[in-house]
């Protein structure tokens, strides 16, 4: 966040001058006298100036030098995309972000500021030979209150001073602002270094006391320390109407200067402050943006996380030093314009992307406030600017009045129109219409609180209640769409939703699809030591069909058990139907037992010997419907609503799931021609406090691991570290072996396409993922490919300590909500933080804290594709050892 003095001091400013007593014992100095303390009145010239004057500040009121020329609009060029179509507007106006006080903030001017700044004292017997070097105290910690950290006495023999003070304070350990050597003689500098990300800039504030006389002793003289900005405020925003639709990405200022000498001035009004000595010629960068070129008309632009962020610049001449302005769209395009003029200190500059046909003498701009947490019932403020340019250069308010409120319906990923009425959640905005100024008006919004209620109970019931499918003798076939005797696609996860009985037919993995074999799952023409040719079966030899019992016609599957369940009594009455081709294991749910939850079944030989496994997933029908997610390369895929074996112990939450957002449509009330329209955005958050787990796989094996701990698991179990013994026999024949290590997997589990069947080479950029039997996921889905995960970031790379980039709605909630295409919508998509289980010893690691989710795609003979996520470190494109376990999101088949 930025570190901003005027934000501090808020309202306007009436002096506040502090006085204490303390002992001379308390104090390093003593002057043998008893004499007042040190102390500031600390004032924001900008904010006493606004609240004066109301909601027409006039030319001057905070820099008595700006003239009518220096807040004229201008219309820029740009080169680029759809040139000929835009322009950019340059509006000005006096103050940094300056926001309107209300009748009742100019009535209580005096805020308490909230943090630190640096102060240094000149001394003298007279005003004449007050010293020039700050000889009394130097770059001295000063507290909001205007109390010296260190607190001084005036000296009665020596009492004239001079004192200067900078915003924020000074320290050493921060290189890029500098205050003069305390040996220096003369007006105190600063040598400042703007920073090139804007998130990281910090606003500049200097105050000097000038004369101050310390005339009745034991009575501390009135010291006020009146601050003004030394840099200049630049914003951006999109204008109204605009022809293009896009969606920007990001913004720079190009070739500005980013270093310079600051002089403060010695008097209390200011004057004299310069720059000089400008030098390094650097690129400026706002990234991690979303706005939409149609959606957002006159909104300031924004980041991710709702933060309205300001360009601070040193203020400098602009026209022929080849300083542009740069906008690069999500598309690739991107046009420049070359500035002209100067940047000010203490003014706000606004460019607006607008048509060239535009009138942009009228200004209407609105900033969002940040989103709204469930059990909260007021938003921050949002801000509305709305005035016209007189033919003179002033700022004339135009009022303005809201027209009509929308909602967002996240299942069309649009704006319904609500006409005059507010959603029943949005129960009231403060302020709907204004009298309009350069300054912002500022209002809230009124929000039900969402109540928390016990979802599990209700979650579960729905199973319990479902027709029941099936019947003794009359096994539901779940490969069938309708649960008949045909075969029609096969998978090594089915989901069921519902009480009854059930039979899955003995077919490796997805071998039959379509009701015909896939021979493609199982076999490839690609040759080579990486690459398994023709898929094995529980003995290592090479499968030839899709049916277990044809495969082992002389040795059958004739008896299954199960592995193990995460819920009681998941499972009952197992069975084989011995048939060749036609072979099933048929198994039964009751009512009574049935919830959300997985267990894992297999069927055995006559000797007892596992063949295959089925893992069992029990959850609501539409766990697998999708969300359709688009990636950094504008690739679409489609993720299934819940995470695979996603099974909950506890849940209370709202009663929505994604965050909820209406927006209000306000309306200048002149225009020229057309009257400038722009959008209020109110968004609530969801919340749900949740117990749950998913289950766990190694890369390239088709069997699930319980996402709980061994104890909580019911009849029957699994070995969390077998050790570095991992082949394609052991594990189809122990699928409840976590096998660890990682010598064994990279000699006998190392092929590149055990979950891509025509993968030849590690970091297959592919997105034409072939399914294989080995492939875990429910019938229709497969594992994600090579990219499928880099919309989490704007940059589509990996981000660490970049909090900006995550591509993310709200906040970390032990997980984040991915816009699944930018902000300019707020359809999400969440990923969790699961956990997964340690390569090296199988345990759970990491629940609530770091996430790990599978791609198809190797990245190496001991190392698997992955999405990785902890608070502070998205990484779409990382590699684990594929004995760690990880969750899987399955996508859609295309």
């Amino acid at each position: 966040m930025k570190n901003k003095l005027s934000t501090l001091l808020l309202a306007g400013v009436a002096t506040l001058t502090m006085f204490s007593c303390v002992d001379n014992d308390n104090l390093n100095e003593n002057n043998g006298d008893n004499d007042a303390l040190v102390s500031f009145g600390v004032n924001d010239v900008q904010t006493r100036a606004i609240a004066v004057s109301g909601r027409t500040l006039t030319r001057g009121a905070i820099n008595p030098y700006l003239s009518s020329e220096d807040l004229a609009p201008q219309k820029l060029d740009v080169k680029g995309a759809d040139a000929e179509k835009l322009c950019i507007i340059e509006t000005t106006v006096e103050g940094v972000n300056p926001v309107q006080a209300d009748a009742q903030t100019r009535a209580n001017v005096i805020k308490n500021i909230t943090e630190n700044f640096s102060a240094s004292g000149h001394r003298g017997t007279t005003e004449a030979n007050i010293t020039t070097k700050p000889e009394w105290f130097y770059n001295e910690p000063t507290l909001s209150n205007g109390k010296l950290v260190t607190p001084r006495k005036w000296s009665w023999a020596i009492p004239h001073a001079r004192f200067y003070a900078v915003f924020p304070q000074v320290k050493n350990e921060y290189t890029k602002i500098k205050l003069s050597p305390e040996t220096y003689e003369g007006s105190p500098y600063i040598e400042f270094e703007d920073e090139t990300d804007v998130t990281n800039q910090k606003d500049l504030m200097t105050a000097c006391s000038g004369h101050v006389h310390y005339s009745v002793q034991g009575t501390a003289p009135r010291t006020d320390l009146d601050f003004r900005h030394a840099l200049t405020a630049i914003k951006f925003a999109v204008g109204q109407n605009l022809s293009i639709n896009k969606t920007i990405s990001k913004v720079e200022i190009r070739n500005a200067l980013s270093k310079g000498k600051y002089t403060l001035s010695d008097k209390f009004d200011g004057t004299g402050a310069k720059w000089e000595n400008l030098s390094d010629a650097k690129t400026f960068k706002l990234e991690g943006l979303a706005v939409s070129t149609n959606q957002n008309p006159n909104a300031v632009l924004t980041g991710n996380d709702g933060d309205n962020y300001t360009f601070y610049m040193i203020p400098q001449e602009l026209t022929g030093k080849n300083i542009t302005v740069y906008v690069e769209f999500t598309d690739g395009s991107k046009i420049e314009s070359t500035l002209k003029g100067s940047w000010l200190a203490g003014t706000t500059k606004t460019y607006k992307l607008s048509e060239k046909n535009s009138t942009w003498e009228y200004t209407l701009e609105t900033t969002n406030p940040a989103n709204v947490a469930y059990n909260q019932d007021k938003s921050n403020d949002y801000l509305v600017t709305s005035y016209r340019n007189a033919p003179d250069g002033t700022k004339q308010p135009v009022k303005w009045k809201a027209v009509g409120f929308e909602e967002y319906d996240r299942a069309t990923d649009s704006w319904t129109n609500l006409g005059t009425n507010k959603p029943t959640w949005l129960t009231a905005m403060s302020k709907e219409n204004g009298e309009g100024g350069a300054n912002a008006e500022s209002g809230r919004a009124t929000i039900t609180k969402a109540d928390l209620k016990d979802r599990l109970t209700e979650y579960n019931k729905v199973l319990q209640t479902a027709t029941e499918k099936g019947a003794a003798g009359n096994y539901y076939n779940l490969s069938n769409t309708n649960g008949g005797d045909a075969i029609q696609n096969t998978a090594n996860s089915y989901l069921i939703s519902a009480p009854g009985y059930y039979r899955i037919p003995l077919v490796y993995g997805n071998a039959v699809k379509g009701g015909t074999t896939n021979e493609s799952s199982y076999k490839t023409a690609h040759t080579g030591t990486d690459i398994l040719s023709n898929f094995k079966d529980h003995l290592g030899n090479d499968i030839t069909t899709p049916y277990i019992n044809v495969q082992n016609a002389s040795n059958p599957a004739t008896q299954a058990s199960i592995v193990w369940m995460d819920q009681q009594a998941l499972v009952d009455g197992l069975s084989v139907t011995n048939n060749g081709d036609k072979s099933f294991v048929n198994f039964h749910v009751s009512a009574a037992n049935i919830k959300n939850g997985n267990a894992v079944i297999a069927v055995k030989s006559a000797d007892g010997t596992i063949m295959w496994s089925w893992h069992l997933w029990f959850d609501h029908s539409d766990a697998l419907s999708t969300i359709e997610s688009t990636n950094h390369d504008g690739n679409k895929f489609k993720f299934t609503k819940n995470i695979l074996g996603y099974t909950l112990y506890k849940w209370q939450a709202t009663s929505y799931e994604s965050a909820r957002a209406a927006r209000m449509k306000i309306e200048q009330e002149l225009g020229n021609g057309e009257k400038k329209t722009a959008y209020i955005t109110i968004t609530q958050t969801p919340y749900a406090e949740r117990i749950y787990s998913t289950t766990f796989y190694q890369f390239g094996r088709k069997d699930a691991f319980p996402g709980v701990d061994v104890d909580k698991l019911y009849g029957g179990t699994i070995v969390k570290n077998a050790g570095d013994d991992m082949s394609i026999k052991n594990s189809i024949q122990n699928p409840e072996k976590f096998y660890t290590g990682d010598v064994s997997w990279a000699n006998n589990y190392n092929q590149y396409n055990l979950w891509s069947m025509e993968t030849t080479v590690v970091k297959d950029p592919t997105n034409a993922l072939v399914k294989t039997i080995y492939d875990p996921c429910p019938v229709g889905f497969h594992m994600p490919p090579y990219n499928a995960f880099t919309g989490v970031t704007t940059t589509g790379e990996n981000v660490v300590f970049q909090p900006g980039k995550i591509n993310a709605l709200g906040n970390w909630d032990q997980g984040y909500h991915f816009y699944t295409k930018d902000a300019s919508s707020p359809s999400t998509v969440y990923f969790p933080a699961i956990g997964s289980r340690r390569y090296n010893d199988g345990e759970l690691f990491g629940v609530g804290g770091k996430g790990i989710y599978w791609n198809g795609i190797a990245d190496g003979i001991r190392t698997g594709r992955c999405f990785t996520i902890e608070e502070n470190d998205v990484r779409p494109l990382m590699e684990i050892t594929r004995a760690a376990g990880g969750c899987v999101r399955p996508v859609a088949a295309q």
